[in-house]
């Protein structure tokens, strides 16, 4: 019988990713994969579903028999839309616009950073007043 917690720890190998790193990318709770990989319990049937939906590249038969080749005869086509240029064109862009969007709420709580600072300083003077008195 195959040992399916195998097949994770395999394409996470093979995807240089942490098993948590892949419990996030099937949208597991942290530790339901490696947990049950320590201690060599089942897991649901839904997370074998999540990393067929996830990893297309990969042969669901493979997944869960262990028959076959372990990747998608198109998988060398997907290998190809990654570098095609019109798709990093795409990812550079939505980078760049993330980008420009940390830019702003960063200066937006540098601003706020100052406004509290000067805050501060008004009500430590208020303080040293009302001590003073």
């Amino acid at each position: 019988m195959r040992n399916i917690l195998k097949v994770f720890t395999e394409i996470a190998h093979k995807e240089g990713v942490s098993i948590t790193s892949l419990e996030k990318t099937i949208g597991a709770s942290k530790g339901v994969l490696s947990r049950a990989i320590s201690k060599g319990t089942d897991i649901q049937a839904k997370w074998l579903i999540a990393l067929v939906d996830n990893y297309p590249q990969y042969s669901a038969e493979w997944i869960l028999t262990g028959n076959g080749p372990m990747l998608q005869k198109d998988s060398a086509n997907s290998i190809n839309k990654e570098t095609d240029p019109e798709v990093l064109r795409d990812k550079l862009v939505n980078l760049q616009n993330q980008l420009d969007a940390l830019e702003k709420a960063n200066n937006a709580l540098e601003d706020a950073n100052e406004s509290l600072k000067e805050t501060k300083s008004l009500l430590q003077k208020r303080i040293t007043e009302l001590e003073a008195n």
